[in-house]
């Protein structure tokens, strides 16, 4: 029981961080890092431009 409280405790926590802007994610870094090197760390995330082509590229395959 208690881990289940600290579970919602630090959810809670992240996305009130993520909500009030105490956190920040640096979306494009993060991918880049994980291995989608066709996203350029240093610009700023185009999620309609990455969604589209991802698509794309599912329906080509």
């Amino acid at each position: 029981m208690l881990r289940i409280l600290s579970l919602g405790l630090v959810t809670f926590a992240l996305v009130a961080g993520l909500k009030n802007g105490w956190l920040v994610i640096k979306w494009s870094q993060f991918f880049h890092d994980i291995g989608y090197t066709s996203i350029d760390p240093r610009k700023p995330m185009n999620w309609s431009k990455l969604l589209l082509d991802k698509s794309v590229q599912d329906l080509r395959n």
